[in-house]
């Protein structure tokens, strides 16, 4: 057999396979096209949804965190205000 017969014959066969495969396909599916279509169509917006949701959660902890942050950040003022305060004081008792 020559290089271009070959070349003939596996394309062919591929093409052969790919015509079998989509009838078994179209055969065996558990939907007609518009049941598919609609089912993915529900299962996007499923998912969009849930998506939306995760987001907006996200977004929420996000503002809390930096809430907490800033809160933490007041505090960690407050404390060093104090032990400045404290560190004057005592550099002030030793003086006297």
């Amino acid at each position: 057999m020559n290089r271009d017969s070959r070349w003939a014959r596996d394309i062919a066969l591929l093409m052969t396979g790919g015509a079998i495969g989509c009838a078994v396909a179209l055969l065996s599916a558990p939907s007609s096209g518009e049941e598919l279509r609609h089912t993915i169509g529900r299962n996007y917006r499923k998912a969009s949804k849930k998506i939306g949701r995760y987001s907006e959660d996200l977004r929420d902890r996000a503002d809390d965190l930096l809430e907490h942050t800033h809160e933490l950040l007041e505090h960690t003022h407050d404390l060093r205000e104090l032990g400045s305060k404290l560190l004057h004081f005592r550099r002030g008792s030793r003086a006297a």
